[in-house]
């Protein structure tokens, strides 16, 4: 399908003689015959005439101007290719002129990270090893510094980008490991402005304990519940899957005790919850204390640790369990 190309004036014969007539009356009074065996008239169609072929023209790119105007953005040397019709080219060329290579937004060094460098020859040559699942720039910060006053400071003119592996082997919750940091760093420092300090580093996962008491199904088997319980939150916490929209946990997101409860709630043999306690950074959250969650930093992902999740048959008549845990 061919670009649409914008019509630079679209003014026809028609516009172009009326527009003329209108302007009789304020130009010159006196010249009060407007048809068409006037000279003066006559001379008006022919110009219209003239400038109606005159717009076609211009809205009428050649194919040599064509040409001309893909050399000046490719440079003087491109040749046309051989394979390829100039609609082919010019869509390529369209494609290249808009590819990001240089870093200068957030957005940009993310970019340069998915989809820029698994084409590079570095990435290809470490295969798996080289894949790059997930990126979060934070600006303004220094995350590989060891200073722990300086590391949740602002730091002007400093980029961090946080990258996640793709897992390989099982894992769960990947780090950055050596053989993809160094050429990775040296990639994006090709990219980065003059001014910019940059930092390429892994991902700080924060551990987090869900402790709930589960009111569990009439017909469900005991230790059932918890273990399905145990999957939803599992998959909810991943960092590749989970999320409110299925793409991973999102960067920096916290953590609430009402979404632990609705998580628990559409387990399918969990009747009913109770006690949600949501645990990390040597806080409890309860959602009744003003503490509705834990809050992580930008550049944090969720770790989910062995919950505590205790499960009984309000059914039976039974006192909910106080101690007993069924992981």
């Amino acid at each position: 399908m061919p670009i649409p190309l914008p019509k630079l004036d679209d003014r026809t014969y028609e516009d172009l003689t009326a527009e003329a007539r209108a302007l009789i009356p304020r130009l010159h009074p006196g010249w009060t015959n407007h048809n068409a065996s006037d000279p003066g008239i006559a001379l008006v169609e022919l110009l219209a005439w003239l400038t109606e072929m005159l717009l076609y023209q211009v809205d009428d790119v050649p194919p040599a101007s064509t040409k001309a105007f893909l050399a000046l953005l490719n440079g003087p040397d491109w040749p046309l290719p051989a394979d390829a019709d100039l609609h082919d080219a010019t869509m390529q060329t369209l494609r290249d002129v808009r590819e990001r290579y240089r870093s200068v937004t957030p957005g940009d060094f993310e970019y340069l990270t998915l989809q820029s460098w698994p084409r590079t020859p570095d990435a290809q040559a470490l295969g798996p090893a080289g894949r790059v699942a997930r990126a979060q720039c934070v600006p303004r910060r220094n995350l590989e510094t060891t200073d722990p006053k300086a590391f949740i400071q602002p730091a002007p003119a400093h980029i961090s980008v946080v990258v996640v592996p793709v897992p390989a082997g099982g894992e769960t919750h990947p780090l950055l490991p050596a053989a993809l940091h160094d050429p990775l760093s040296r990639f994006l420092d090709l990219s980065r402005t003059l001014t910019t300090r940059l930092h390429v580093v892994g991902p700080t996962y924060v551990e987090v304990k869900v402790a709930a008491k589960l009111a569990s199904s009439e017909d469900a088997v005991p230790g059932a519940a918890p273990a399905q319980a145990h999957a939803a939150l599992r998959a909810f916490f991943d960092p590749f899957i989970g999320g409110p929209d299925g793409t991973g946990w999102p960067f920096g997101r916290h953590v609430f005790v009402s979404e632990v409860y609705a998580v628990l709630q559409q387990a399918p043999l969990v009747d009913y919850v109770e006690e949600v306690r949501v645990i990390g950074r040597g806080q409890v959250a309860t959602g009744d204390d003003g503490a509705a969650g834990i809050e992580l930093d930008e550049h944090e992902l969720v770790m989910l640790v062995e919950p505590d999740l205790v499960s009984y048959h309000p059914f039976d008549g039974r006192v909910p369990p106080q101690d007993e845990t069924t992981r």
